[in-house]
């Protein structure tokens, strides 16, 4: 950690944790280093911070181990990832949903188990109806209370997947809740909450995707009888992304849009079992089906091992799961029956194989080797759109999992013919 002030980015501090902490409390030291490595999170900057504060009137000196997400610097990745409405949506997503989540659980006497981080405050700039490179949003540091990432290259096993199924089936009955019982709070929130980011950079950004995932699939060897398949399957993905989405009702929730291994962290008793998960990076919600996160999580985040053997089972966890929290949440679950839940999986399973060949780019990506804790006080500020994705066509691990995603897709019919 830096303990210098002088060269900490963020302004005002004080006034951002006024938010959640009140406004007696003083700030007495702050140490901080860059947290994420090039490479691991394009959308934003992530600082570790470690701050003494103390808070009047018994002035008790108090440590606050914290991340703070801060937005890229690059112009084009700010336009990429469309920062000020992402990172209003995220502020909006902590300020609103995630409170009314807890509140929802106390008032239905479940678990009050908090799914996300807690969150120290957030802004979009220093003038708050304008975006800048002051916009910020603070969250509790997880690693410092024992949290872990897994592995995002060879994925979860059984008991992760899981757990991580678990936790997601929570937060859409939580959402589809709020929404039954709510509804005129339910819809003051989501207005912002639930916008796409979507903007033409973004558009040319995945259809370059596209287009790199054909050129490397049409290289292997193994991959060639389904061609045709894959192609016409991708290309009905971006027809349908293009036409406005109806969500057959009620099941459409809040879906998180990027659920894998580096958006949840898990943490473990001393004898290694699992005992708690969060979720965290809520800047690409959208309304839908909540089995499009689910589809992805699993393709995306569960290993080898879990895929090939236990993926039905998985699927029909999630819905038990979910079933179990809109009963706890005291929902009708006869307007959610299996049958139906089985035919949406089948309607959004092909709708996901862009999303999950894409991603396979960044998820299987060789980790970097560059030391955060050195002090970095100057942000890159300059990357290009050619320099994101980096060719890995010589990534036997990176083409094992297309071929395995391939492979599995055409096993449970999930590519057009």
């Amino acid at each position: 950690m830096s303990p210098s002030i002088e060269s900490f980015p963020i302004q005002k501090l004080d006034t951002l944790l006024a938010q959640t902490l009140g406004n007696n409390i003083q700030i007495k030291h702050v140490e901080w280093k860059l947290l994420n490595a090039p490479g691991e999170n394009y959308g934003s900057d992530m600082l570790a911070i470690n701050v003494i504060v103390t808070r009047s009137p018994k002035n008790t000196e108090e440590t606050l181990n914290l991340v703070a997400k801060l937005p890229p610097t690059s112009a084009f990745l700010l336009d990429l990832f469309n920062s000020p409405v992402s990172f209003k949506k995220e502020i909006q997503f902590y300020n609103s949903m995630a409170k009314e989540f807890m509140k929802l659980q106390i008032e239905s006497g479940m678990n009050d188990s908090q799914l996300v981080p807690k969150f120290y405050g957030g802004r979009l700039g220093l003038n708050p109806d304008k975006f800048d490179g002051q916009a910020v949003i603070l969250l509790e540091n997880l690693k410092c209370n024992g949290y872990i990432t897994e592995d995002r290259i060879f994925g979860l096993d059984k008991k992760h997947t899981e757990f991580a199924i678990k936790c997601l089936a929570k937060m859409h009955a939580l959402v589809i809740a709020l929404k039954l019982k709510k509804p005129q709070l339910y819809n003051n929130i989501v207005t912002e909450l639930l916008i796409e980011i979507t903007n033409e950079t973004t558009e040319k950004c995945l259809n370059d995707m596209i287009q790199k995932i054909l050129i490397d699939l049409q290289n292997m060897e193994e991959i060639k009888p389904y061609m045709d398949n894959i192609k016409k399957s991708m290309e009905y993905c971006k027809e349908q992304s293009e036409k406005s989405k109806k969500v057959e009702e009620p099941w459409g929730t809040m879906i998180h849009n990027d659920f894998w291994v580096n958006n949840m962290m898990f943490k473990h008793d001393e004898q290694g079992e699992i005992i708690d998960m969060k979720i965290v990076d809520f800047q690409l919600n959208i309304y839908d089906y909540g089995v499009k996160d689910l589809i992805f999580f699993l393709i995306s985040s569960a290993n080898k091992d879990t895929l090939d053997n236990e993926l039905d089972y998985m699927l029909d966890l999630y819905y038990s799961f979910f079933i179990k929290d809109l009963k706890a949440l005291n929902i009708d679950i006869s307007k959610f029956p299996k049958e139906k839940y089985d035919e949406i999986v089948n309607h959004c399973s092909i709708l996901k194989l862009n999303q999950c060949l894409m991603m396979t780019q960044v998820i299987q990506a060789p980790r970097t080797n560059k030391n955060l804790d050195t002090k970095v006080t100057n942000f890159d500020t300059e990357m290009k759109p050619d320099e994101i994705f980096k060719d890995q066509s010589n990534n036997v691990i990176y083409k094992q999992k297309l071929s395995c995603i391939v492979t599995l897709f055409h096993k449970k019919g999930w590519l057009l013919k």
